[in-house]
């Protein structure tokens, strides 16, 4: 249950909420737990280039898979926002409450959607990673990994 309705935070107005609070405010209920949603983008190419020490042609070669990667947290970003908004309109669930099966499902559903953008965004980290020499894939090794998706622990329930 915890899981599910960590999910539902995430999903509903409640992390929006959280991106309002001033940094190092105390949350507006400091007895629920907010948290923000995976940004929209990972890190420009000006900044990866650097850091890993890109030569001009591996950064030819990764340019596409960096775009592609992108494109996949924008549009997973933007799919959480929609679901955060559908939600909203529709009631939503209230935190502390056991979910109906209807939200569970819908939760189900949309844990399975986003995990299916973080497994395309992890897919072209990987096309990226292969253009690395070792050294470089260390270094990018030590880097953030793109987030899509958030999980929350737990799987679907049975």
């Amino acid at each position: 249950m915890r899981s599910t309705v960590l999910m539902l935070l995430v999903l509903s107005g409640a992390a929006s909420a959280l991106a309002q609070t001033p940094q190092g405010g105390p949350p507006a209920d400091a007895g629920q737990r907010r948290f923000q949603p995976p940004p929209d983008h990972w890190m420009t190419i000006d900044s990866l280039s650097q850091t890993l020490g890109l030569t001009a042609e591996q950064r030819t070669k990764i340019t596409p898979a960096y775009t592609a990667l992108n494109g996949v947290m924008k549009d997973a970003a933007a799919r959480r926002q929609a679901i955060r908004q559908q939600m909203q309109a529709s009631g939503g669930f209230t935190p502390g409450q056991e979910p109906t099966p209807a939200q569970r499902a819908k939760f189900d559903s949309v844990r399975t959607e986003m995990q299916g953008f973080q497994a395309e965004a992890d897919q072209w980290y990987a096309a990226i990673r292969n253009n690395l020499t070792p050294d470089q894939q260390t270094k990018l090794d030590a880097l953030p990994k793109p987030m899509a998706f958030r999980p929350m622990g737990g799987g679907p329930r049975q």
